[in-house]
């Protein structure tokens, strides 16, 4: 990345950042002195300058976590550092975009439980739904690859998704989840005890 892109690159990702990174750092590092702070950010600057930044996939995240490094290292070499600051960086918790564990479990919770539905319709139901809404077959495609009509590959897509929607519909109402009331037919939400 050459120079003028650089700038435009930091300009853009990381110079809004400054202020929000300066609440967080007076938040969770309360013994670090303005001074300290401006030194750390500057540092943070160079470093992410020096960076290959095409490899940087959340520049937020980049920032915060080449901070907590500096703060880190700059512990490993002072020679008197204040006790509250080691535990200041210990308990630092660096905002991330990343999914929480709890959310990454939820989501493959989720998608396990969407396998065994798909895995429980008829063969041909399966198949269509397969190919439309996984491998994002048109319907002729579909329709080619199964050697039925554009029309009858619609009817086993709606059959699928009916019969997964009563799947879910069922566990939530087992489960004490919301689920989509029938009764008025408008997909309205409803919460069971």
């Amino acid at each position: 990345m050459d120079q003028p892109a650089r700038h435009r690159w930091i300009a853009t990702h990381i110079l809004p950042l400054e202020s929000q990174v300066r609440r967080w750092l007076s938040r969770h590092v309360r013994s670090l002195r303005t001074c300290d702070a401006d030194d750390l950010i500057q540092e943070a600057y160079s470093r992410i300058w020096s960076a290959d930044l095409t490899a940087i996939h959340s520049a937020r995240s980049y920032f915060y976590a080449t901070l907590r490094n500096l703060l880190a290292e700059q512990s490993r070499h002072a020679q008197i550092i204040p006790m509250e600051r080691m535990g200041e960086i210990d308990e630092l918790r660096i905002p991330s975009e990343e999914p929480s564990p709890e959310r990454r479990i939820a989501a493959r919770q989720e998608l396990e439980r969407l396998r065994r539905l798909i895995a429980s319709l008829p063969a041909q139901c399966r198949r269509a739904f397969e190919l439309r809404k996984m491998q994002g077959f048109s319907q002729r495609e579909a329709a080619a690859e199964m050697g039925i009509s554009e029309r009858t590959v619609e009817k086993h897509l709606a059959k699928a998704l009916d019969r997964i929607l009563e799947q879910i519909r069922g566990e939530d109402s087992r489960d004490g989840h919301e689920s989509i009331s029938q009764a008025d037919g408008r997909g309205t939400r409803t919460e069971h005890d």
